[in-house]
């Protein structure tokens, strides 16, 4: 038995809400929902959940038809580096162009997961921010000191990701024949003096973190041929 239209357009908007999957759109919607909606306020940001749901996603639009472009819209806060992680190479990970349109902030985390993109769009009055991150741990003194070269190590690849957005977007360090070693000197010094580094959607533009600021939706899945070649 097949389904009216209105029958067809009400499971789509259900999938919308419940599984932040459009499969007629190619649109995923990436945004944190708390446990407990009604009691708890605190958005949880990236985890596992999260991470989870984004590859299910990519996997599935991915099998409908791999040429076609995915739009992600992302809403959140940041959060846990390993599931950021995930979500990072999963979208570097499909066959597909992406274009992740940003609300609210691209911080932490979510600030890194804009950079897997091929366009990396930041909503008008959105802001972009980097830092090291906060560290919690719970253990023996051995494994404290494991997790701890860990976070070096996690480090070094946020600065790689970042040295490498800045430089392929062509942005102002790039413009600056700034050396890459000298680039990444600056974002160290820049955390290690403010802490926690924030910039407006025209200054995340600027430097080469994000392409542009949003327009329209008719542009969003038009790519430059420098964007087309990021994967």
């Amino acid at each position: 038995m097949s389904l009216t239209a209105s029958e067809q357009e009400r499971y789509r908007i259900s999938d919308v809400h419940e599984y932040g999957l459009d499969t007629e759109h190619f649109y995923i919607y990436v945004q944190g929902v708390a446990d407990n909606p009604t009691e708890d306020f605190v958005e949880p940001g990236v985890e596992y959940r999260m991470a989870n749901r984004l590859i299910k996603n990519l996997d599935i639009l991915q099998g409908l038809n791999e040429d076609r472009p995915i739009v992600i819209s992302m809403k959140t806060c940041g959060g846990d580096w390993v599931e950021g992680m995930a979500m990072y190479d999963a979208i570097l990970a499909v066959p597909n162009r992406v274009t992740i349109i940003n609300y609210s902030h691209a911080r932490s985390m979510s600030s890194i997961i804009l950079q897997a993109a091929n366009k990396r769009i930041l909503m008008p009055r959105s802001y972009f921010m980097i830092h090291e991150g906060t560290d919690g741990f719970e253990g023996t003194a051995k494994s404290f000191r494991s997790y701890a070269e860990f976070g070096k190590i996690a480090m070094e690849q946020m600065l790689d990701i970042y040295v490498d957005c800045l430089y392929r977007s062509g942005g102002a360090m790039r413009k600056g024949r700034w050396s890459r070693k000298r680039t990444r000197q600056w974002l160290i010094d820049q955390m290690n003096l403010k802490e926690e580094v924030y910039f407006t959607a025209g200054e995340a533009v600027k430097l080469g973190f994000a392409d542009e600021i949003f327009e329209g939706w008719g542009t969003v899945a038009d790519y430059t041929e420098a964007q087309r070649a990021r994967k």
